[in-house]
């Protein structure tokens, strides 16, 4: 079970700030979730299946190969707005 104390340090560590109410409401909210994951565990589902097994059998991805096809790199470079040779222009995300 949570505790009221937890939502708060939790709060303070993700650096939000929340009403009296909100923290009302989610300490009931996940101690409602945890009350459900609790019923759950419960369960001997470990006993009956085993959960490393995959139920497809097949693997149905190709493998990766690279390619220097020009037709190919053109054609995947033509509907790119905005290029430079062979290379993508993208808006510049990171400063110094």
């Amino acid at each position: 079970m949570i505790e009221r104390k937890q939502i708060e340090h939790l709060a303070h560590l993700a650096r939000v700030n929340i009403t009296e109410n909100e923290i009302e409401g989610l300490t009931k909210d996940i101690n409602e979730i945890l009350e459900y994951v609790s019923k759950i565990n419960e369960l001997d589902i470990l006993d009956k299946f085993d959960p490393f097994v995959s139920i497809i059998d097949n693997n149905f991805l190709r493998e990766d190969r690279q390619t220097e096809d020009e037709n190919l790199i053109e054609e995947i470079l033509a509907n790119f707005p905005q290029r430079e040779d062979h290379y993508l222009r993208v808006p510049k995300i990171l400063e110094k």
